[in-house]
């Protein structure tokens, strides 16, 4: 069987970005979130969050770069003040993660059927394991919580 070096579709390459604009964003608001933290419980599920994410990242970074294509300018820590005081109770920072992963259910599920190319539906179908987890996950803490 031949391989064929595959380029990515424009599906692929929006998608990619989107999803890179959408963890530099979780990046920067899981780490003020987990340094003003006070709620042990809670803290594992963010930490997961925030590794996800940060995986994800590297993950695109890794296929733009082997495509010569550039990244997105993303979310920086220059967007977010860790020292200013909380803004949030803990249980927001629950609730972050269970809707983002609601949200990334709904995104990458959709993603996930216009791509084709198996690098990149690898990725987005991990991602989208990764976000039921974390929707699963989540829900069962917020039973537990509230």
């Amino acid at each position: 069987m031949v391989k064929h070096n595959v380029r990515l579709s424009s599906p692929e390459i929006g998608g990619l970005w989107g999803v890179y604009i959408q963890e530099t964003m979780s990046v920067c608001l899981l780490n003020y979130f987990l340094h003003h933290l006070k709620d042990n419980e809670i803290k594992p599920i963010l930490q997961k969050s925030l590794h996800i994410s940060q995986t994800h990242i590297t993950q695109i970074k890794d296929i733009f770069s082997k495509e010569n294509i550039p990244l997105p300018d993303g979310f920086t820590e220059e967007d977010i003040k860790l020292s200013a005081r909380p803004l949030f109770y803990d249980l927001f920072a629950l609730s972050f993660v269970y809707s983002m992963s609601r949200m990334g259910m709904a995104n990458l599920g959709f993603v996930t059927s216009t791509v084709a190319r198996s690098d990149v539906l690898a990725f987005f179908t991990n991602a989208l394991n990764q976000a039921t987890e974390l929707y699963a996950e989540s829900t069962t803490l917020m039973f537990n919580v509230i």
